[in-house]
């Protein structure tokens, strides 16, 4: 009887820890949210009105911080870009595609302290631009993303030189 007990009670407990795990993300999984977001926002339909795609700018604006680095080479851009600038230019850069999906692979996530989230991944750009031209890139991306209010918000971005022709 008292070993059913203990046994009971340690299946209760065994079961709470697994729903906390379950119903409350850990950091590393709030980090990764980020990047699907940004890829679901920064991705265009070819059906997509004005009307989604501001709700989608607007929406994207609100994964970065105030104020953000990017440095991409391949793109002639770097600098401190507020999260405005940024969203401007991604709905700038859509308008040359009729249909745009983003995705990231191989998310490697460290965290130097507990408010910064650094951030490894392989990003891939697939669609046809407005011409009908079909598009395929793929870039090794390093993030930085800091904790603001509860929210990981992404501060740095950018492009890693990975092979040169």
């Amino acid at each position: 009887m008292v070993k059913g007990k203990w046994a009971v009670i340690v299946l209760v407990i065994a079961a709470g820890v697994l729903a906390a795990f379950s119903l409350f993300p850990g950091e590393e999984k709030k980090v990764k949210k980020q990047f699907s977001l940004l890829a679901h926002h920064a991705s265009k339909d070819e059906e997509e009105k004005i009307l989604a795609m501001a709700r989608k700018m607007k929406n994207l604006e609100s994964l970065f911080a105030e104020s953000c680095e990017v440095t991409a080479p391949p793109y002639s851009l770097a600098g401190n870009f507020s999260r405005a600038d940024l969203a401007n230019l991604a709905a700038r850069a859509r308008l040359n595609f009729s249909h745009l999906a983003l995705t990231f692979h191989d998310l490697s996530v460290s965290f130097p302290d507990r408010e910064t989230a650094q951030v490894v991944l392989t990003g891939e750009v697939r669609g046809k631009s407005s011409r009908g031209t079909p598009i395929h890139e793929v870039r090794e991306i390093a993030c930085l993303l800091k904790k603001h209010e509860g929210e990981w918000l992404f501060s740095k971005w950018a492009t890693v030189e990975v092979l040169k022709r």
